[in-house]
């Protein structure tokens, strides 16, 4: 029996083929590696130069020359030393990334260690130039892949000797290589493809550069600077010096000479729909964003189900239309569809074949097939999923071609619960759903060609563009469809904005609508033209606005809400109090209407009782109108202090308006005394100081804080004041004052008491008012009462029997004068007594003088 032995792999010579160019097989790909082998090796700049394809003696010569084809890549990286080339480099399927993933303060781009190949592929032999920083010399690897390419089923790989030179810098100048100072540079030499093809026709003899092309545009397809290039540190570089003038004679989307730059996402200015995902919070947070032609329409912050496999991950896509297909043709040189879709980066470069025109990676012509009208497809997307690998959770396969599908890979492209979809979904629910495809009319369809050569030339613009809906009509249907188009979990939901003027600009236009069919209602009701049923109509409309209202508040209310949305959720909730607020106001109208009806059947009995109880009932009808169509009118943005002094600032200056035009007609008449003038003018910058004073108060939201309280000697201040006022106005009003020896020392804001005295004045002069009588009643040490009494018109017979409606809020009257009426100053002077502990009454007309009497009391506590 023989004994037990161990037995090994071999490395069959054979094996350079395998995983050089027989598995990278793309030229471009091989290219790729190599450039990311310099960026794994912290390089700044990258060089690819081709040399000698124009004329070479390639098929002329058994090994190379200096006039064989080459090509150049030199990287401003960290170089190799000897033990890096030897243990490294040279050691098959070594891998820095399995060991550390980030280096060089970036994420490694490589993989596997089968990248070296990548020359293999590329042409016949390599000489490898490498420098350390700080060392004096170079180390020069020379090798002829030919030499793996034996015939033989016993040679093993290790078996094949490699030259390995040191040499200094005059010797690198002496082989026609450019020093550096440190890093690598890759001499391939007798290429395997050809990059150029020499054409002759009846034009003449020219150069095919289509390859060269097709090389810059794959390198920016597979780059993203945004993503992984910290500090824009990263730069690619073609260049071919034998065909500058060819390059010089292409279309600037075909040049292939320069720098190699992915600036698609920059590019993309115009006004598309788009959506953007990105994990933060080291991998607990998804935050997402959603825009309409430059409009944030949602964002939502929520927690990541797909962690721990799913982190640092972005996904950006962008929805074409016609319109913005055409524009993307007309920025990129290129049609979308020409182009690709939706791009997979890992750690900054581009995995293929993921995106490339015709590759449905994601199954999504699939998946439209099953709902053309439904579903997006990747004909009107374009887009990038970023992915910064710390943990090596996405690994590409060895062809380069792809990703494992493994757990990771499921979590984020499953159709149903994968992060992708999940995204996705919200722009296709919110195209399909709330734009409706943002289609474009019926009668420019079959001119849609034509259209997209003029966006394509630069003669139609974003602004001239037309569509089936207006943006007032996709906007309600947007804002009526959101929570299906985030369809998010509240319990999932950490913070979740949307646009405020989505929901404001709905509200008001409801609001506006609301307002003009109530007060519409208001009128046909005093007219006469409006019954019960009617009225139930209309009320089973306002309670089905209410719920709907009501639910809207709930669905936003589940969700912990930015403050832009939480004051447009309040808005909400205010329109739904004037909704309920109408409601009301229209039961009470019923009422009232059932109570005319009940009033006119008795009244039938009696025909003189009817008629009072109707004309009663009509004038306490119009009194409620005009007050219920102020109070639903007046939107309350200051605090109700604030409202009174508006009220008496507008008083003030209209004093202060008429002052200075009856100085104007003085002068203009030459009938002045320079010392009238000069008082009548003080009065004037006084009262002027005096509304500046109470506008800086205005806008606060507790004024009672800001006015100044003090003692008070009321006569003594009231005396003061008038004789202030009668000097400068006795065109307009005589005061006649009668103190009986009544004395009231009382604390107060002397700025309220002002305002007060202003209001009562006004209305007098309002009601025709030039005499006006205050006289002071003594009733006890802690009580006094002031009769103000006047010689206009006295209050109309509108408000008998019950004169205290005079001092609602909107209770007016109209004047005989002409003069408007507010319905504030009365409320707020009986208010602002109120809060003085002071009350005052009117007592009726005639009682002094012609006009009307009002009795204010005053407590001194």
């Amino acid at each position: 029996m023989e004994e037990n032995k161990n037995l090994h792999f071999k490395t069959n010579i054979q094996l350079k083929s395998i995983i050089g160019k027989d598995l990278i097989n793309d030229d471009n790909i091989a290219i790729l590696e190599l450039v990311k082998n310099s960026f794994d090796a912290d390089a700044k700049k990258v060089e690819v130069q081709y040399f000698n394809l124009k004329n070479n003696d390639d098929k002329k010569v058994l090994s190379f020359s200096d006039l064989t084809s080459r090509l150049i890549i030199k990287d401003t990286g960290v170089g190799m030393n000897l033990d890096d080339i030897q243990n490294k480099w040279l050691n098959i399927a070594y891998s820095e990334k399995k060991t550390n993933n980030r280096q060089h303060n970036r994420m490694m781009a490589g993989a596997k260690g089968v990248g070296r190949f990548s020359c293999d592929r590329l042409g016949e032999y390599l000489n490898l130039y490498t420098k350390k920083k700080n060392t004096n010399h170079y180390l020069l690897l020379k090798i002829d892949w030919k030499k793996f390419e034996i015939d033989d089923n016993t040679a093993e790989i290790q078996s094949i000797e490699l030259e390995l030179e040191t040499l200094s810098k005059e010797d690198l100048i002496l082989r026609n290589i450019e020093a550096f100072e440190h890093g690598v540079l890759l001499e391939i030499i007798k290429l395997r493809s050809n990059w150029v093809y020499e054409i002759k026709d009846s034009k003449g003899t020219y150069w095919n550069t289509d390859k060269l092309t097709e090389l810059k545009k794959y390198l920016e397809k597979l780059i993203n600077p945004n993503q992984a290039f910290e500090n824009n540190d990263f730069g690619i570089y073609l260049d071919a010096p034998e065909f500058i003038v060819e390059n010089i004679a292409k279309d600037s989307s075909d040049k292939f000479i320069g720098k190699v730059e992915n600036t698609i996402f920059d590019k993309l200015d115009f006004k598309a729909t788009s959506i953007e995902s990105r994990i933060i919070d080291n991998g607990t947070v998804i935050y997402t964003e959603l825009k309409d032609k430059g409009q944030t329409v949602f964002w939502i912050k929520e927690k990541n189900v797909f962690f721990p496999e799913i982190k640092d991950i972005k996904v950006i896509l962008y929805y074409l239309n016609p319109y913005t297909k055409a524009f993307f043709t007309k920025q990129m040189g290129i049609r979308s569809v020409d182009y690709g879709s939706i791009y997979v980066f890992l750690n900054g470069f581009r995995v293929p074949p993921y995106g490339e025109s015709g590759d449905d990676w994601l199954n999504l012509e699939q998946r439209k097939s099953q709902g053309y009208n439904r579903f997006l497809s990747q004909r009107e997307l374009v887009g990038r999923i970023e992915i910064l690998d710390h943990e090596n959770a996405f690994k590409v396969i060895s062809s380069r071609e792809g990703i494992v599908k493994n757990e990771s890979y499921k979590k984020l492209t499953e159709t149903k619960a994968g992060y992708f979809f999940k995204i996705f979904r919200r722009l296709e629910k919110y195209v399909v759903d709330g734009l409706d495809w943002d289609s474009i009319p019926e009668e420019d369809r079959n001119k849609i060609s034509e259209i997209e050569k003029k966006i394509i030339s630069g003669e139609t613009n974003e602004d001239d563009l037309k569509y089936r809906e207006d943006d007032v009509t996709k906007k309600r249907r947007v804002y009526e469809s959101i929570h299906s188009i985030i369809a998010a979990k509240a319990d999932s939901v950490i913070e979740l904005y949307i646009n405020e003027n989505l929901i404001l600009d709905k509200i008001n236009e409801e609001r506006l609508n609301a307002e003009r069919e109530f007060e519409q209602l208001i009128s046909d009701f005093e007219n006469k033209k409006i019954d019960g049923d009617i009225l139930n109509r209309i009320l089973q409309r306002k309670a089905t606005t209410n719920k709907d209202l009501e639910k809207q508040i709930n669905d936003l209310s589940r969700y912990n809400t930015s403050d832009a949305t939480t004051k447009a959720i309040a808005e909400l909730q205010s329109y739904k109090e004037i909704i309920e607020s109408q409601t009301s106001i229209i039961e009470d109208l019923k009422r009232q209407l059932e109570n005319i009806k009940l009033q006119k059947e008795e009244a039938e009995k009696t025909a003189d009782s009817y008629k009072e109880k109707v004309t009663k009932a009509e004038r306490d009808l119009s009194i409620e109108k005009e007050k219920n169509l102020y109070l639903l009118a007046t939107r309350r943005t200051l605090s109700p202090d604030a409202d009174g002094l508006i009220h008496t600032i507008k008083i003030n200056n209209i004093d202060i308006r008429d002052g200075i035009e009856n100085i104007i007609d003085d002068l203009t008449e030459n009938d002045f005394e320079i010392q009238d003038l000069i008082k009548r003018l003080g009065f004037l910058k006084i009262s002027a100081e005096r509304s500046l004073k109470m506008a800086e108060f205005v806008t606060r939201a507790d004024l009672k804080e800001d006015i100044e309280t003090k003692e008070v000697d009321i006569v003594k201040y009231i005396d003061e004041y008038i004789e202030l006022y009668g000097d400068t106005f006795s065109d307009k009003l005589k005061f006649n004052f009668v103190t009986n020896g009544a004395h009231l020392i009382k604390n107060l804001s002397v700025l309220n008491m002002s305002i007060i005295i202003d209001n009562l004045l006004s209305n007098s002069v309002k009601w025709g008012a030039n005499i006006i009588k205050l006289e002071f009643e003594k009733i006890n040490n802690r009580q006094m009462v002031l009769y103000i009494s006047d010689n206009g018109k006295g209050l109309s017979d509108k408000f008998e029997p019950d004169p205290k409606r005079i001092f609602e809020l909107s209770v007016r009257d109209i004047p005989p004068t002409g003069l408007s009426g507010s319905g504030i100053g009365l409320y707020y002077t009986k208010n602002l007594l109120n809060e003085m502990g002071s009350e005052i009454e009117f007592i009726g007309n005639n009682i002094s003088l012609s006009g009307a009497t009002f009795k204010i009391t005053f407590n001194s506590l």
